[in-house]
């Protein structure tokens, strides 16, 4: 990691779309959901993943210890649009989903981009007016995802307890993404993500 002082902002060098995420209530029952609604085609998923890079990032440091979420990974056919189906566990937020109107301002959970200049892409989002860290504390900044093992990613064509190469790399991959999360003017979340290759795409 780069010392924040004398990293420049840049406008982030993005590189593609990651992943669209959707909070829901429950995992498998979204995966069901829009697989009968979509036709998606799941792919991988991490179950009551307690990873506190994972939960510093979201803007949980003080609780990050305490996280425990659900995340499916599901791929959009004939797109390159994957969804990110995410259930916390703890801490709990509001359940209920909130409908807007056609014409509410509001927006997807949120969007994750891939960028290769994180910190200067997070330099740039702290002077942008009217933009804001998911966590304005100090202590908010790029987190990496804390070291993921084999066992913690399953695919959606695994029985219980099986691995295989897949796990391995899919672990490996998510050990080294850097990323952090900021709210733009309209409500929109945004997450800028480095070194993420290939999951879900």
């Amino acid at each position: 990691m780069k010392n924040s002082e004398t990293v420049r902002p840049e406008l982030p060098n993005i590189i593609g779309l990651s992943h669209i995420c959707i909070f829901v209530d429950d995992m498998e029952k979204a995966v069901e959901y829009y697989r009968a609604l979509l036709g998606v085609q799941p792919d991988h998923c991490l179950s009551h993943w307690k990873n506190k890079g994972f939960f510093q990032a979201g803007g949980f440091v003080e609780q990050a210890d305490e996280g425990d979420v659900s995340i499916a990974f599901v791929n959009v056919p004939g797109t390159k649009l994957t969804l990110e189906l995410m259930q916390y566990h703890s801490p709990k937020g509001r359940t209920e989903p909130v409908i807007f109107a056609a014409n509410d301002v509001s927006g997807a959970r949120h969007v994750a981009l891939k960028v290769t200049n994180i910190e200067e892409a997070f330099a740039h989002i702290q002077a942008m007016p009217d933009t804001r860290l998911i966590n304005e504390t100090e202590a908010y900044r790029v987190y990496q995802i804390s070291e993921t093992r084999p066992s913690e990613v399953r695919f959606f064509d695994q029985a219980p307890g099986q691995t295989d190469e897949r796990n391995d790399e899919t672990a490996r991959i998510l050990s080294k993404v850097r990323y952090f999360y900021f709210i733009d003017r309209y409500g929109l979340q945004w997450e800028f993500e480095e070194g993420h290759t290939d999951i879900g795409d």
